[in-house]
């Protein structure tokens, strides 16, 4: 932009260069198409190691080609992947979470489809910032492991609100973060019973004894912060506590309700030796959105306002919370002695009455344990009980006590979702608040498995579906499934559909996907089918069944790969050579570049012990001229990627395109400049463009003849880029188009090496 000048002196303009850097696209970015073990289906999910397929899709699996063309991906070379999971009949295991007053709360599912969802466990606890107002939530994926039950991962998220116009919303924060569960609301009526309140901690006439003016700091309803000040108090009806706490708490609401508009209504209710206050609940403010929040500062702390200060908060959403998991009380101090020993109940599921009861000597009589005076030592005594009756009871394996606020909570180990406990009998029972009803609830809520009972509604169990039909495997593009989920990755170069030479009547996945690879300027690698066995079905199937695959776009394989099936005790198996290829494909870009032939001696295929059926060179060269690449096995070197053709690169066709590093490095040309010329839109249609464009063009592809991508012994014979008044005409300006002409002399794969000998006659004197 040019300065204006408006005082004598020196001016500093800086003028563009014109220059636009062109950066070559990846080559080798490979999607898989098919069947996965486990998964999000319909879903291209991004990958950099078999670790990370083995992460989201379960690894190898015996029902899974495609799992194993992706180990082969990876051991061949291959660095970065998309993965679409198709399948039929693919379920996520769910289940329903109520209130503690039986009200649906949260439908909680798996995050992908299969039967791994079931061997979710989900726990609900209270031991939060705010116990009265806010919840912990934990996601459990276990896993079987030698038989036994073993923790896989798990996800703790804290201090959940139900208030889903807070920013701990649990909805929001769990579907964000989460890798394990999905949550969604029930918006079921009735979640939501009362409005926000904040209970002062119990005062005395000290404590009440504040000065005006004075101010307190508060949110209302999730906004604020907020001030109000005191400036003066009214005079209470008489000494006593109450009357005086009304008087106080009376002024501080009306102040709260000056300060605001519209105001809180500043409700007031005193219980005994506290004051509570109560949240506006209007049209703009229902029950869920309701709460009031005090803020520290020294009145709050005097007065006991705020969680910290003693005080007791419940937002309105609180009545929406997941009730805990376990069974949960609250004791009552001091605990009388037992008399006798407690009966521990273990309940399963919903029925009222105990499967198994067992007899607990806590403490008190006839133990020498002290009676306990916190919820910790109730808690750690009820753990020392549990562990001493395990020996005769399994069913208390794993099952844990623990204490926080003024509850005590006993959830049962893993291996038992669906049970519960209840202390009853003997004088403890009651103080400790744990003989059931309301605070009694499964262990672990349990997505999939869980039966109906207490606060648990039984969902739906996962399922991993089966192997995808045709139609599962191409998918809608509206719709965004199948192969067409790749419509949200920005560029994919290879792409392998390993079921697509599985089934039969897949022909027409094929040639769909071949159609979506020109479109997409990628390359698609094709294995023969599984029942093209031999040589000579090799022969039938390139000579006719294959024609519709003739594209420059694909290029087709024979044999397939004969390696042990870790899955099948190492059983040797025969598995597609397209994973294996890509990795190939991907291993040759990175060392040479894609204007190499991925074959030869040095496209050494990792992992396969042999192939499926052994060519011999008069058979390799009958396939290779009908555009068949073969896969060879030579002693020594090993099994070797022995052709470079694509579908088009029968000696009969003639296409100019027959290789397949000359395809590619045309697709690679194309998506680089397609995406580096973007700059060049809406710039005025003249020389000053036209030089620009030569300028920029021209030195990416002088920077590929420098690296050797192209024929020639100069720039001149190697490349040219044609832009100016030749190639755009006054009449494509008028249309508002620029042409430009970018040619290249490909390097061709050396794929006959002729050596001729000659024997050199002796010298003849003559």
């Amino acid at each position: 932009m040019a300065v204006t000048t408006t005082y004598p002196g020196v001016y500093i303009e800086e003028i563009p260069s014109g220059v636009h850097t062109i950066t070559g696209v990846s080559t080798s970015i490979t999607a898989f198409i098919g069947y996965t073990a486990r998964g999000d289906v319909d879903n291209a999910i991004h990958i950099f190691s078999f670790a990370d397929f083995e992460r989201a899709f379960g690894g190898l699996s015996i029902d899974s080609p495609l799992s194993y063309c992706v180990r082969d991906f990876f051991q061949n070379g291959g660095t970065e992947a998309y993965v679409v999971r198709a399948a039929t009949g693919a379920l996520a295991a769910t289940v329903t979470l109520r209130t503690s007053t039986a009200v649906n709360a949260l439908i909680v599912a798996a995050a992908t489809e299969g039967t791994w969802g079931n061997n979710i466990q989900v726990d609900v606890d209270y031991d939060s910032l705010n116990p009265a107002s806010l919840f912990n939530l934990t996601a459990t994926e276990y896993t079987i492991k030698n038989g036994a039950q073993v923790q896989a991962r798990s996800e703790t998220f804290r201090n959940l609100s139900m208030d889903s116009s807070s920013p701990v919303y649990a909805v929001d924060i769990i579907n964000a973060t989460s890798a394990i569960i999905q949550a969604t609301a029930t918006g079921a009526a009735g979640l939501f019973t009362a409005a926000g309140t904040s209970t002062s901690g119990v005062l005395t006439l000290a404590d009440a004894a504040v000065t005006a003016p004075f101010t307190v700091r508060y949110t209302l309803n999730g906004v604020g912060p907020f001030e109000a000040t005191i400036v003066s108090l009214t005079p209470p009806a008489s000494a006593a506590l109450n009357d005086v706490l009304d008087a106080l708490a009376g002024d501080i609401a009306a102040a709260i309700t000056a300060q605001q508009s519209p105001g809180a209504t500043g409700n007031v209710t005193l219980s005994g030796d506290r004051m509570e206050f109560v949240a506006v609940v209007d049209a703009s403010h229902p029950n869920e959105h309701s709460s009031i929040h005090f803020i520290d500062n020294p009145v709050a702390q005097q007065l006991h306002l705020g969680v910290n200060n003693g005080g007791t908060e419940v937002d309105g959403a609180a009545t929406g919370r997941p009730a805990q998991t376990g069974t949960v009380g609250v004791p009552t101090f001091p605990i009388a002695a037992a008399t006798g020993a407690l009966t521990f109940d273990i309940m399963i599921g919903a029925a009222a009455a105990p499967s198994v009861s067992i007899p607990l000597d806590i403490w008190g009589a006839p133990t020498a344990v002290p009676i306990p005076t916190t919820v910790a030592e109730a808690a750690a005594a009820i753990n020392t009980a549990i562990a001493a009756a395990v020996l005769t009871q399994p069913l208390l394996a794993g099952a844990m006590a623990s204490g926080f606020a003024n509850m005590v909570r006993i959830v049962p180990g893993p291996a038992n979702p669906n049970i519960s406990f209840r202390l009853t009998t003997g004088t403890a029972s009651a103080p400790l608040g744990l003989s059931g009803g309301g605070g009694r609830n499964v262990g672990h809520y349990a997505p999939g498995v869980g039966v109906t009972a207490l606060a648990q509604v039984a969902g739906v169990a996962g399922n991993n579906g089966v192997p995808p039909a045709a139609l599962d495997l191409i998918g809608n593009q509206a719709a965004k499934t199948g192969m067409y989920a790749l419509e949200e990755v920005d560029l994919f170069n290879l792409l392998v559909i390993p079921e697509a030479s599985v089934g039969s009547g897949l022909m027409n996945v094929l040639t769909e996907a071949i159609a979506y690879c020109t479109r997409r300027r990628a390359f698609m690698i094709i294995d023969a089918p599984v029942n093209v066995a031999t040589f000579a079905q090799a022969q039938a199937w390139i000579g006719g069944p294959a024609s519709p695959l003739r594209s420059r776009n694909a290029a087709l394989y024979f044999p397939r790969l004969r390696a042990p099936d870790p899955l099948k005790s190492g059983v040797v198996g025969t598995f597609a050579a397209a994973g294996a290829l890509a990795g190939i494909y991907a291993r040759t870009d990175s060392e040479r570049g894609v204007w190499k032939a991925p074959a030869g001696t040095a496209a050494l295929l990792v992992g396969p012990t042999g192939l499926s059926y052994t060519l011999t060179d008069p058979e390799n060269g009958t396939l290779n001229p009908l555009g068949l690449n073969c896969l060879r096995t030579f002693n020594v070197i090993g099994n070797v990627a022995r052709g470079a053709r694509t579908a088009r690169g029968a000696d009969a066709l003639a296409d100019e395109y027959k290789y397949i590093p000359v395809r590619r490095l045309a697709l690679f040309l194309e998506e680089s400049l397609y995406r580096g010329t973007q700059w060049a839109v809406f710039e005025p249609n003249d020389e000053p463009l036209w030089a620009q464009i030569r300028l920029n063009l021209g030195a990416f592809m002088h920077t590929l003849y420098a690296l050797g991508a192209f024929q020639g012994t100069s720039p001149r014979d190697a490349y040219f880029v044609r832009c100016d008044k030749e190639t755009t005409t006054q009449n494509d300006i008028d249309l508002g188009r620029v042409n430009i002409i970018v040619g290249f002399a490909p390097l061709k794969p050396a794929e006959f090496v002729i050596i001729q000998i000659q024997q050199k006659a002796g010298a003849i004197q003559t």
